[in-house]
């Protein structure tokens, strides 16, 4: 009994201390592709020039574009009340979406989406799977959008090869959903990979909550509200880079710009996207002809303005 204890707490020792390193290059990971990113970014930005251009933005324009972010909200606000049938009001629905946000912006790892699960499990008297498939159809209708937004514009700049990474993540989702709903037993049996009973039967729940999703009236309705929710975003980012920043009133610029500033902020790197953002908007302005003084502002004011 003595050799079998002493067996036992070296790899219980082990096991700790291998979560922790893996959390420790996590950490790693992400804040060293955000230093990097604004490495890239700042990397020859002249900042009394930098200055200037920020002087340069009309003082009017930085809450209308605060105020457009703001009503951003409102149509997700009504997808998620969608989404959970109704059991909240719209408020609460956008309440639930700049919770989100808000803790997503402070901490790392997305866990603002953890925060609005929790949110809606409260409000709707729900439980803590139904709030998470909801959040689920969410991100992942949004990232559909991001792809078809993100098809687009490599068709007109052919830039496609920043895509892959995308297409890879929601074709597979894609996949997966098909498999649950033409082949629901196949799809049950990858909860033999999913650690824990606890986490085995929530994960079980959503599968089950999204076999009973799968049915074409579902999927348009969603479409139809993230498409109104995209719309509101791309309006936004307009106001921010045509009435705030002087950029020129070019529809393929704001999508451009727009879709490459959501790829980056999407990838798991430091709180709010730090340095990502501010490297995106360098990156796709950059293809326009805009000068990385003036790129790295225009970045740096709409980021901020969103905080």
């Amino acid at each position: 009994m003595a050799t079998k204890g002493r067996g036992i707490l070296p790899a219980a020792f082990f096991a700790r201390n291998a979560a922790a390193m893996r959390h420790l290059m996590s950490l790693v990971l992400r804040f060293g592709l955000a230093g990097a990113c604004l490495v890239y970014a700042l990397w020859g930005v002249d900042f009394s020039r930098l200055g200037e251009v920020l002087s340069g933005f009309p003082l009017w324009s930085m809450p209308l574009y605060a105020a457009a972010s703001l009503a951003c909200s409102l149509f997700p606000g009504m997808r998620l009340r969608f989404l959970v049938n109704g059991r909240i009001g719209t408020a609460t629905g956008v309440r639930a979406c700049l919770l989100g946000l808000g803790v997503n912006n402070v901490l790392p790892a997305r866990l603002g989406e953890m925060a609005k699960a929790a949110y809606l499990r409260r409000e709707a008297d729900i439980s803590l799977g139904q709030a998470l498939e909801a959040v689920f159809w969410e991100r992942f209708f949004d990232l559909s959008a991001l792809l078809v937004l993100g098809i687009a514009v490599a068709a007109l700049l052919g830039q496609g090869v920043l895509l892959y990474p995308l297409l890879g993540v929601v074709g597979g989702g894609w996949a997966f959903l098909a498999l649950l709903r033409l082949r629901p037993a196949a799809a049950h049996a990858c909860l033999r990979l999913v650690p824990g009973e606890r986490l085995k039967v929530l994960v079980g729940e959503m599968f089950t909550l999204f076999e009973g999703r799968m049915r074409a009236g579902f999927l348009l309705r969603l479409a139809a509200w993230t498409a109104c929710c995209w719309c509101g975003f791309v309006l936004a980012a307009g106001v921010g880079m045509v009435g705030m920043a002087g950029l020129p009133a070019d529809p393929t610029m704001v999508l451009t710009v727009f879709a490459v500033i959501t790829l980056g902020f999407a990838l798991p790197a430091a709180p709010g996207g730090m340095g990502v953002y501010e490297a995106s908007a360098v990156l796709a302005l950059g293809w326009f002809g805009v000068d990385k003084d003036r790129a790295f502002a225009v970045g740096l004011g709409l980021h901020m303005l969103q905080y």
